[in-house]
């Protein structure tokens, strides 16, 4: 027994390897390093670890925004032609408005008038609805759109101070896209992401449908009374203060019917799209 413990028989090698090691694959690969015992030296303080571990938090609690990344979700999208019209017809909205509520002080002779509703002098005499005989036979029609038109602003309001207070530039978004000379600047618009996004999407959407629907409902008021108020005037005073300017302000000229319907169907092709996305994950997680 001893003698075959000092001397095995068979075909083995004579240079066995130990078989705590591991013969290499190939002469090119390189032996992994043994363990070795940390090294103070080398390892990270754990103070860098800690600043490493608290970047990565804020890395994952706030994202890069909108403007820097590709949406990967759905979100609202104010063009800056949108925002340049609201900017235009807020203040004069306001002014048209202020002009019907604070009558007779507004008009001509009251105590309001100069300067600032001087101008609606002009329009008075052309529309009686904003005249003196509309007050005297105590029309309702032009309090009625102005009551309506405080709604309005209020509703504008709204939407301007959340594109203001919540949006990112975006170099692209709904509605109309320009690209080119002076156009470049009303490609693109602002976004607000989110819930607050889907708000300002309503909230404006219901302000360009009420804007919409009382200026033409103010033109078919005028043809259904046989044109009450205005058929004093001769063609060429209508055509050009009446149907062209509509006011001397410009209020409810052909402008509050292209505009309003504009952003109408921009806003309403966003919540289409939106109520799409919703309605295809609603039906992947059902099946």
């Amino acid at each position: 027994m001893v003698s075959t413990r000092s001397h095995p028989q068979g075909d083995f090698p004579a240079t066995e390897p130990s078989p705590v090691k591991k013969t290499p694959r190939s002469r090119t690969s390189t032996a992994s390093p043994a363990p070795t015992s940390p090294d103070l030296n080398t390892s990270p303080p754990p103070k860098s670890l800690a600043r490493r571990a608290i970047s990565n938090a804020k890395a994952e609690i706030s994202p890069p925004s909108p403007s820097e990344i590709d949406e990967p979700t759905w979100c609202h999208t104010a063009s800056n032609l949108t925002i340049v019209w609201l900017a235009i017809s807020i203040p004069l909205v306001l002014w048209d408005t202020l002009y019907v509520l604070l009558r007779p002080h507004t008009m001509a002779g009251g105590a309001l008038q100069w300067p600032i509703w001087k101008p609606y002098e002009i329009y008075a005499s052309i529309d009686h609805v904003y005249g003196w005989p509309g007050w005297e036979n105590h029309d309702g029609f032009g309090g009625a759109q102005a009551m309506l038109n405080a709604v309005e602003l209020v509703l504008y309001g709204l939407y301007a101070m959340i594109i203001y207070n919540h949006s990112v530039p975006t170099s692209g978004g709904t509605g109309l896209q320009l690209s080119e000379g002076v156009g470049k600047f009303l490609s693109g618009g602002r976004k607000v992401r989110g819930k607050t996004g889907n708000r300002a999407l309503i909230i404006g959407f219901a302000a360009a449908v009420m804007t919409v629907s009382k200026t033409v409902l103010y033109y078919f008021n005028e043809y259904f009374s046989g044109f009450a108020n205005v058929r004093h005037n001769d063609w060429a005073t209508l055509l050009v203060f009446y149907l062209v300017m509509k006011k001397a302000n410009f209020f409810r000229s052909g402008l509050w019917v292209i505009f309003p319907a504009y952003m109408t169907v921009v806003f309403g092709t966003d919540i289409l799209q939106a109520l799409d996305i919703a309605a295809d994950s609603s039906s992947k997680k059902r099946y």
